[in-house]
């Protein structure tokens, strides 16, 4: 049975929703209302009781909407039931900058390995993760059905990187160069808020439009 396919604009809230009850589930809050989310989302307060409606989410008059029951529809709205893998491409500053990013594990998203063309960097430990040679990338992506990757390479390396990724299976690239890459139709790149895009592309991984490309 095919995924029902949701507007682009409605995919990008509820990834804001869910990175914001998150943070207050680990701070303890166990309701949140739609004023709440407005706030600091700064989407307005009608469209996110509009959009927690169509999704059939019901608050307590006075109380708000129960945190864990919001998660967890949420979750599968975007097609999240389980820790993420990611392979990260780079291990230069930026690259052990995101390995060092917490909020990634919190969230779920863990970089299962990280690649890099570099002599001095590759089979290096940083952050707990042996620098994998970046030929080794299509093989290693293959065998553990990755289907995230983190671009943080030079510019001019982002589109041959980009080529091995397609190669290796990868479904969504998060493009942290400033060089815009070429991909197949059946690849989607993001760029941006690290979290909210790997929320964002949950629901397009999990989605037939995806599939039908396998």
């Amino acid at each position: 049975m095919a995924v029902k396919v949701y507007s682009e604009g409605l995919i990008t809230r509820l990834t804001q929703y869910l990175k914001y009850i998150i943070q207050l589930r680990d701070n303890g809050k166990r309701t949140v209302t739609s004023k709440e989310i407005s706030n600091y989302t700064k989407i307005n307060s009608a469209e996110v009781r509009r959009d927690l409606i169509y999704f059939g989410l019901k608050g307590k008059r006075g109380v708000g909407f129960n945190i864990y029951d919001l998660i967890n529809s949420f979750n599968r709205i975007l097609g999240y039931s389980e820790e993420v893998k990611i392979a990260l491409i780079g291990a230069g500053n930026l690259g052990k900058a995101i390995l060092t990013y917490k909020m990634l594990d919190k969230f779920g998203f863990r970089i299962e390995d990280v690649f890099d063309n570099n002599p001095e960097i590759v089979n290096r430990i940083i952050s707990g993760r042996r620098v994998l040679d970046i030929s080794e990338i299509v093989n290693v992506v293959k065998e553990k059905k990755i289907n995230i990757a983190i671009l943080a390479v030079p510019d001019e390396s982002a589109q041959q990187v980009t080529d091995l990724l397609v190669i290796s299976g990868i479904k969504v690239i998060i493009n942290y160069t400033s060089s815009p890459i070429k991909v197949p139709k059946s690849v989607n790149v993001q760029t941006n808020d690290p979290i909210e895009k790997l929320f964002h592309t949950l629901y397009y991984l999990s989605n037939e439009v995806y599939k039908n490309y396998n």
